[in-house]
């Protein structure tokens, strides 16, 4: 089965690109000698219309999964 991108809620356009935005702070943990994540912001946006698209991707856009049509049972 042929899947098709999500749309923007905002502008409609199919989400064939989406821009995203990492924005993480590290710190240094002086036991490991490693920079380990603190904190972190993540910014998704439509191309076509900037809209931010949290409802749509809330774990990134690399974590998506699109929703399956329930199967009606006769």
């Amino acid at each position: 089965m042929k899947r098709s991108p999500p749309r923007c809620p905002y502008c409609k356009e199919r989400l064939v690109k989406v821009h995203e935005n990492d924005y993480s702070t590290y710190v240094f943990d002086p036991i490991s000698g490693t920079y380990k994540v603190d904190d972190g912001l993540l910014e998704m946006f439509c191309p076509s219309c900037d809209a931010k698209l949290y409802d749509i991707f809330p774990d990134g856009v690399c974590n998506y999964l699109p929703r399956r049509k329930k199967k009606i049972e006769i």
